[in-house]
């Protein structure tokens, strides 16, 4: 007998990394907040819109939670987020999630996205970081396009 061995080539993903700024915050009013008996804030279903800088162009609106100790400034927090944005010739959205740590009133996390439109079947993984105050948000993570185009 003689047996064949089908292998299977599969394009190997591209990493594109990208890097920019969120600025000029705008928030609309939660749908929940409150203040518990320990001091700690609780944010729930709170809008933010922000111009996305850098590598990619134009706005995010997320939708927001954030428990906060306002004593410590240490905390947790996370959302929803839709980027619609350009990169180069394209244009489209990244839909996904994100999540923060906050320490001493430090903000740190990273979010998942993917893509819709000339983005679609990509994914955006992002990092950030910045000071809770700061106007802007510092991000920077990679494009992951599995088509390998």
């Amino acid at each position: 007998m003689l047996l064949v061995a089908g292998i299977v080539w599969a394009k190997a993903a591209t990493e594109t990394p990208v890097a920019g700024q969120w600025i000029n915050f705008v928030h609309g009013d939660p749908a929940r907040a409150w203040i518990d008996e320990d001091g700690i804030s609780h944010i729930r279903g709170q809008p933010y819109w922000v111009e996305v800088i850098g590598d990619l162009e134009r706005e995010a609106i997320s939708v927001c939670y954030l428990n906060l100790d306002l004593a410590t400034g240490n905390g947790d927090g996370g959302g929803t987020v839709t980027y619609n944005v350009s990169w180069g010739e394209l244009s489209g959205s990244f839909e996904g999630r994100f999540i923060v740590t906050l320490t001493d009133w430090w903000a740190a996390g990273h979010g998942v996205a993917h893509g819709t439109g000339d983005f679609e079947g990509m994914k955006l993984m992002i990092t950030l970081e910045g000071n809770f105050f700061w106007p802007w948000r510092d991000w920077e993570g990679i494009i992951l396009d599995p088509h390998g185009e």
